[in-house]
């Protein structure tokens, strides 16, 4: 059993999503972006692949020798100012430049202000890679002005020192790419702060930020942030979507990645039943083209098939029983309400086929539901397990009976731990 791991994927060799041509065409596109900054968004769902895409990238601007930085804003999330960790993270890769030294550990320091003016305090120290040592913070909120003008000084000084400074860094016709990955998952106070921070601090540098994000969850952020101060706004205005415009400058949505293409690249890692079609429908059918949800369940499904193959006599565990312990490792991913129902009682897996074949032959009967116990009526109307469990192929596959269900989720107990509540 060889499992899958989540690591993005760094090089071509290994791009089995087929987005190289995709990342050529986006870095053709920034190539020539001038002048700069410019702020790119990289958009797409929770496991989609964000993240090998970024490093793919990556390694083609430094294959054309262009500095580049990679931030994970998460690792910052609750810890320090994210925003003010972005900013140490440059000032550090800054530092490593003799002649760049100096001015790197003083704009370090304005940064350091800076978070104290936003009400960081001595936990700024934290976010400083070690430029900043805990007694320098004391001292500065010991000399700390209450003037907003001050504020304001330091907050223009910084950006046309940092823009200096980049300059420095990467030639007079060079850019900084700035890989900032992973922002949807912070809290979305800090989410928004590093969006702001882009505007506010690093509008003038030769800087290319790349944010890569679920887009819908970052606009729910912004609108739940600024719905209220903007009531009454038109739609376009008022929206979370309206605000990551103003920000993101050009808008990349990642392709979205065939079930073929995942068929194709994770049928090595397949245990048992790689090669068996109904099982590969009843994938598709169950838990979508995620590359992340797949990757996944392949782990979590060859774990419980070698659980099965230590707890019971080899002549149990026929296709059949793979097929179906499959499928139930489907319900308990994705439909954590029926597995629970299942856990109380195991026939209800028969009961809602005998349900969902009936209603189909006689689509009248669809809306009696009294004909079903109480706590199966929820999930009469549930149409995707209706499809993975009337799938209309050559092949039907038979509901297991109660007392092994019972077993089988016994077994995916030990494979992948406790189910979570509903």
């Amino acid at each position: 059993m060889r499992p899958l791991t989540d690591n993005p994927v760094t090089t071509a060799q290994d791009d089995s999503f087929h987005f190289g041509p995709y990342v050529d065409v986006l870095h053709a596109a920034v190539e020539q972006a001038a002048p700069l900054p410019l702020t790119v968004g990289v958009f797409g769902s929770w496991g989609a692949g964000k993240s090998s895409f970024l490093r793919l990238w990556e390694r083609r601007f430094e294959a054309g020798q262009t500095r580049t930085i990679w931030f994970n804003p998460w690792k910052y999330d609750r810890k320090v100012e994210v925003w003010a960790a972005l900013l140490h993270t440059i000032l550090a890769e800054m530092e490593q430049v003799p002649t760049l030294r100096d001015k790197a550990v003083r704009l370090a320091k304005a940064a350091t202000w800076l978070s104290i003016r936003a009400g960081l305090g001595t936990a700024a120290a934290l976010g400083t890679g070690g430029a900043i040592k805990r007694e320098d913070v004391d001292d500065l909120l010991k000399g700390l002005s209450e003037g907003d003008a001050e504020q304001y000084r330091q907050v223009n000084h910084f950006e046309t020192d940092f823009a200096d400074a980049v300059r420095e860094f990467v030639g007079e016709d060079g850019r900084l790419v700035v890989f900032v990955d992973d922002l949807d998952r912070c809290t979305p106070e800090s989410a928004m702060t590093v969006l702001e921070s882009l505007k506010l601090f690093l509008a003038h540098s030769q800087c290319v930020f790349v944010l890569a994000m679920d887009v819908d969850v970052l606009a729910a952020i912004a609108t739940n942030k600024f719905g209220e101060s903007l009531k009454g706004a038109p739609a376009e205005v008022a929206s979370g979507m309206a605000y990551l415009d103003k920000i993101v400058q050009l808008p990349f949505f990642l392709p979205d990645v065939g079930f073929g293409t995942l068929r194709e690249a994770f049928t090595p890692y397949v245990s048992e039943l790689a090669d068996d079609p109904l099982f590969w429908e009843l994938l598709q059918r169950g838990l979508g083209a995620n590359p992340r949800r797949l990757k996944r369940y392949v782990n979590v499904f060859n774990m419980a098939l070698a659980v099965s193959r230590a707890q019971l006599p080899a002549g149990r565990i026929d296709r059949e029983y793979r097929l179906q312990l499959a499928v139930l490792l489907i319900i308990r991913t994705l439909h954590r309400g029926f597995f629970h129902a299942l856990s109380v009682d195991p026939e209800s897996w028969q009961t809602l086929v005998r349900w969902f074949e009936q209603v189909q032959i006689n689509p009248l009967t669809r809306q009696n539901t009294l004909q079903l116990p109480e706590h199966l009526r929820d999930f009469a109307s549930d149409s995707v397990l209706e499809r993975l469990f009337t799938h209309s192929g050559g092949e039907r596959l038979r509901p297991p009976a109660g007392p092994v269900v019972q077993e089988m989720i016994s077994t995916l107990r030990s494979a992948a731990g406790p189910a979570d509540p509903q």
